[in-house]
């Protein structure tokens, strides 16, 4: 797999929020639950549905207390100094304790959360009022982790973590691989065999040439991509399965609103006005499946398209809205002027050049957009490290000439599980990020107002002017509260897309365009029992997606003519090679049977395939028995050619696909042709 695009700054989740910490903790470690895993009918991107992790989904006796029951199976990895021991609620209990300790996220759990207790086999959680978005709070791939005390106690938690997942960490080499293979006693696997992988290599190589040059060549199974690399990586891979997934990043142009011009919304609101988002879309994403952002991404189910004016509304409340997110130069122009600023405004626009160079491009692209009205823009990029330390939480230059200003552009929050994530993160002014500079440092117990003029007290800087930023919008904080009350799931929903209209008022972030993520599966490449790759693309993807991925060796480039799929010989215990056989009967029926090697055919009892069958639909027999054992079951679809693709199905769910599996729609009537052979478990 691959890009990994940096070297994770620790493996230890609490010390450090970044994805290249957060996403490898998804493969090695556990929550009490996690969203419910990809398949059919399960969105990428929406983590509103939950299962048991290390615990059930719990119990709710009254709207404020949760009951998780520990599952009693759940192990640590066979690894010293864990050496496959039982997750205990004591393991949970210090989790929490550190977590609070360490993680910047956890004072979003102290603000609604009144505390953790646990007891033998119990887990209860005690809200401090009803808090609509806790499961997604508990279920998150960025907060509470379960971390073992050992690893903490002996200081190798930062570098070889232990944990409870699907996958044990093997080896990390920098600027290289992080490399896991796969626990065959985890818990969360039920009756599968999960993982299906016997080993998972990422590769840490950020050069997109290779990158597609390892497509194509087969060197690389799976990858996600830029979109920028969708043409070259279709032309590598013709084969590949491509997956465009929502994204639910946001991001834009964003502000310190000490410094002028940014402390007029509107000169933001004609910023807005001036971003030619088609134009960009169309410049920077050749998958034709990006859209319009928000100031909460495109995060679903709650997501509100601002290009859909009929839906999004022009204006809310009496104020400008939907319609700022569409191009009028002549307007944006008019709100320049009345700002105070007829010849349009220069500012250093900062960022970060370590996303890559397509991001670059993207935001090139933007600032190019906006110069059509006046907007001139030079750019000033920051290592990552540095950019997240300064300007990504507010720490502008405040120095402002009369001429030049500074603001920035970039993400804002990635791998949130629900709407109120970005809100508390990026909006909220008890967030402990606080990204808006100094005029945004809500002093609490001050009083505020969008106009400062009289509430000069609110401020710790000196040169706050009239408009404010977010944190002083006490309408938004309203909302914000407001929305976290709303237990029912519609109703909030409903909320939360007032809450967008209203964020497009004020354009506290001037919201670009949100690219499609893009996935390329090479068609060897397989997902549980499915007819296409279903993935999951949250944080904790290691365990909600990767873990139902399997590699039909048979069908790699340079694959032996006859060869079964080496990933899906079980692991261990006795095998026996067998192979399907088949004949067209006279009324048209496929009759489907198992011939072990050495041994008469196998017939289940529902064993015969339709002859009006809708095609590229699977069908399965009845299980095949051998022994009083089940083996599995046959499946077999029709294709749009008239053949008749058959494969299996083995007793724990693994699908497998014979080299050889085709059956043809001119084969004579009772003659048997049979498949090549395949190993199965006895």
């Amino acid at each position: 797999m691959g890009p990994y695009s940096g070297n994770p700054p620790t493996f230890d989740p609490y010390e450090n929020l970044s994805y290249r910490t957060q996403i490898p903790s998804g493969y090695h470690y556990s929550r009490l639950i996690r969203p419910v895993s990809a398949g059919p009918g399960v969105s990428p991107i929406d983590s509103s549905h939950y299962q048991a992790d290390l615990a059930s989904v719990p119990e709710t006796p009254d709207s404020q207390t949760y009951i998780f029951e520990l599952n009693q199976g759940a192990h640590w990895h066979q690894v010293d100094p864990l050496n496959g021991r039982r997750v205990s609620t004591d393991d949970v209990k210090l989790s929490y304790e550190r977590y609070q300790e360490l993680s910047a996220n956890a004072s979003r759990w102290n603000s609604h959360v009144e505390g953790l207790t646990a007891q033998a086999h119990t887990v209860t959680v005690r809200t401090r009022e009803p808090f609509a978005p806790f499961l997604t709070l508990v279920g998150s791939a960025q907060d509470l982790w379960i971390l073992p005390q050992e690893t903490v106690d002996d200081g190798t938690i930062a570098v070889r973590p232990v944990g409870s997942g699907g996958w044990i960490f093997d080896s990390f080499e920098p600027d290289v691989l992080i490399r896991w293979r796969r626990n065959p006693y985890w818990h969360g696997a039920g009756r599968e065999r999960l993982p299906i992988l016997d080993l998972m290599t990422v590769t840490m190589n950020g050069d997109s040439n290779v990158i597609v040059a390892d497509l194509g060549d087969g060197d690389l199974d799976f990858s996600q991509l830029s979109p920028a690399l969708y043409e070259s990586a279709r032309t590598a891979a013709p084969d590949a399965q491509f997956v465009f997934t929502p994204n639910t990043v946001p991001g834009g142009f964003y502000f310190n609103f000490s410094i002028p011009p940014w402390n007029d919304v509107r000169v933001r609101q004609a910023l807005s006005l001036a971003l030619d988002r088609d134009a960009v879309l169309q410049q920077v994403d050749p998958t034709g499946h990006g859209a319009w952002q928000t100031g909460l991404a495109q995060f679903e189910p709650y997501w509100l398209d601002p290009k859909d004016l009929a839906s999004f509304g022009h204006s809310y409340n009496g104020m400008p809205s939907g319609s700022l997110f569409h191009r009028d130069l002549p307007r944006a122009r008019q709100l320049l002027d009345a700002a105070g600023y007829p010849d349009g405004v220069q500012a250093v626009l900062h960022g970060t050049a370590d996303y890559g160079a397509s991001v670059v491009n993207f935001y090139e692209a933007c600032a190019v957009s906006v110069a059509d009205a006046g907007f001139k823009f030079e750019f000033f990029f920051k290592e990552y490290a540095a950019y997240i330390a300064s300007i990504f939480r507010g720490n502008f230059p405040d120095a402002w000439d009369g001429e030049s200003s500074h603001l920035a552009i970039g993400p804002f929050y990635g791998g949130a599980n629900d709407p109120d994530d970005i809100l508390s993160a990026v909006y909220d002014r008890e967030s402990a990020r606080h990204n808006w500079g100094a005029s945004g440092r809500w002093r609490r117990g001050a009083q505020s107002h969008l106009d400062t003029g009289g509430y000069g007290e609110a401020w710790s800087h000196g040169s706050a002017a009239r408009g404010g930023g977010p944190e002083a919008d006490e309408t938004l904080h309203t909302m914000i509260a407001r929305q976290r009350e709303i237990l029912d799931a519609d109703e909030r929903r409903e909320y939360i897309n007032d809450i967008q209209r209203y964020l497009a008022t004020q354009m506290y972030i001037v919201p670009y365009v949100a690219v499609p993520g893009v996935h390329a599966y090479n068609p060897w490449v397989h997902y549980r029992n499915a007819d296409r790759v279903y993935m999951k693309s949250t944080y904790g993807m290691g365990q909600e997606f990767v873990t139902g991925l399997w590699i039909d060796e048979a069908g790699r480039p340079g694959a032996a003519e006859g060869s079964a799929s080496g990933t899906m010989t079980p692991a261990g215990g006795e095998t026996i090679e067998v192979r399907i056989v088949a004949r067209r009967l006279a009324d048209g029926r496929i009759e489907f049977g198992l011939r072990p090697e050495g041994l008469t055919s196998l017939f289940p009892r529902g064993r015969y395939f339709p002859g009006n069958a809708r095609t590229g639909s699977w069908l399965q027999s009845t299980p095949v028995v051998l022994g009083g054992k089940e083996l599995g079951r046959i499946r077999a679809r029709r294709l749009s050619d008239g053949r008749t693709e058959f494969g299996f199905v083995d007793s724990a769910g693994l699908p497998i696909t014979p080299s050889v599996r085709f059956f043809p729609p001119g084969a004579r009537a009772n003659a048997w042709l049979q498949s090549s052979a395949f190993k199965v478990a006895r």
